[in-house]
């Protein structure tokens, strides 16, 4: 029923390799070929399934996409985790590519696939589901004039060597191999976490971008004194119609915020995060990096010439929010979610992902690609995130 509501979910990238890449739609979709079931006898969700979910999610993250001779496979696939021993319990894995559409979209999927299987009846479906007629929804570009200013088009255009002083890891190389590791938040964390951030005047987005920015300046050497920051953001506010919060495709920008060494987590530093985040929103997707796009002629020689250079930036934090309300009365229920993305040669040195689920519990997914930071770095930054969390809680 999703595969026939979404056309996106029946395209694949063609000519990656050319100036002018484009979509072409599978004809059917196998679903034996894209969904598969993993059943583990030896362990189960009451034991720590948690470490199960991140070595699934860190080998898939490390299946690439590939376009097929024949191009028979989708962009997507799923993967379902179960136990022998917990029938009525299960774990969904949506591993998609990013050109077909962002982490909203994935959250909307997830919704109406509850939706739909409470409305299951128990016929058994044919293996085969053929593609949609409708046509593929506009990209962000042919929807909406981003505003680029001559000075961020130079700013673009031109390469600045990071400060010394300033944290970027390893210099950009492939290739990429993408290590993951969850640390998931208590309920009660997370909710005087959310408290705390009202009180204060600032998003939760604010207050996690500058949490990630303290931990990781507690793990590195004294030198270095400042970071980069960068934060996605939805675009989807901006859009005309037929996109709307629940259409399957990708409507994201993102902007970045410097940190400079604290001693401590400062609530000053998440409110000045907070206006820098609705200042970038009120240019309305102007000046962002996904404007400037458009304006590069051959984008293979543009990523290729970032190999050997620093990284600019040294975190991202793409926070999608919390997922819908429980609903009741459903054979299946989402309970929680946790949300990664794969780290790349050419961006920020720790991805940080995050999603609230329906039990309340922020889950924040870590990525990062092997040789680009010092190991071990990722597991001392979620110690003292957690840390910082738990001593803001119980001053709260």
């Amino acid at each position: 029923m999703l595969i026939s509501k979404h056309p996106i979910l029946s395209a694949i990238p063609f000519a990656i390799d050319t100036p002018n890449p484009y979509f072409v739609r599978l004809p059917k979709i196998t679903l034996s070929e894209v969904v598969t079931f993993m059943e583990d006898e030896a362990n189960s969700p009451s034991s720590d399934w948690t470490e199960i979910l991140d070595k699934v999610l860190q080998d898939q993250h490390n299946c690439p996409f590939e376009i097929q001779p024949k191009g028979s496979l989708p962009f997507w696939r799923l993967r379902v985790l179960e136990w022998s021993s917990c029938p009525r319990s299960f774990i969904l894995v949506f591993i998609f590519h990013h050109s077909l559409m962002d982490t909203k979209s994935a959250l909307s999927f997830h919704d109406e696939l509850e939706g739909y299987m409470a409305q299951y009846t128990g016929i058994e479906p044919s293996d085969t589901v053929y593609s949609p007629s409708d046509a593929l929804i506009p990209p962000l570009e042919s929807l909406y004039t981003l505003p680029v200013s001559q000075e961020f088009l130079q700013s673009q255009e031109k390469y600045s060597e990071p400060s010394p002083d300033s944290w970027t890891a390893a210099p950009q190389f492939t290739p990429v191999k993408t290590h993951f590791s969850s640390l998931w938040l208590s309920e009660v964390d997370t909710r005087a976490l959310i408290a705390l951030s009202k009180k204060e005047q600032v998003s939760i987005t604010a207050t996690l971008q500058v949490l990630i920015a303290t931990c990781i300046f507690s793990v590195l050497p004294s030198k270095y004194h400042t970071l980069q920051g960068d934060c996605a953001v939805s675009l989807r506010k901006f859009l005309p119609e037929p996109v709307t919060a629940s259409t399957l495709g990708c409507y994201v920008g993102s902007l970045s915020t410097t940190y400079r060494r604290k001693p401590s987590f400062d609530w000053n530093e998440a409110r000045r995060t907070k206006v820098a985040i609705e200042h970038a929103m009120a240019q309305k997707g102007g000046d962002m990096p996904v404007g400037y796009l458009a304006f590069i002629r051959n984008q293979h020689h543009w990523m290729l010439q970032k190999l050997g250079r620093n990284r600019m930036s040294s975190f991202e934090l793409s926070n999608v929010g919390a997922s819908s309300t429980l609903r009741g009365g459903m054979n299946f229920e989402i309970e929680s979610m946790l949300f990664s993305q794969s780290s790349s040669a050419c961006s920020a040195a720790i991805k940080v992902s995050a999603v609230t689920g329906r039990d309340g519990r922020l889950a924040l997914g870590f990525t990062w690609q092997e040789g680009a930071i010092e190991a071990g770095m990722i597991e001392e930054v979620q110690r003292a995130l957690k840390g910082e969390v738990e001593i803001l809680a119980v001053s709260g």
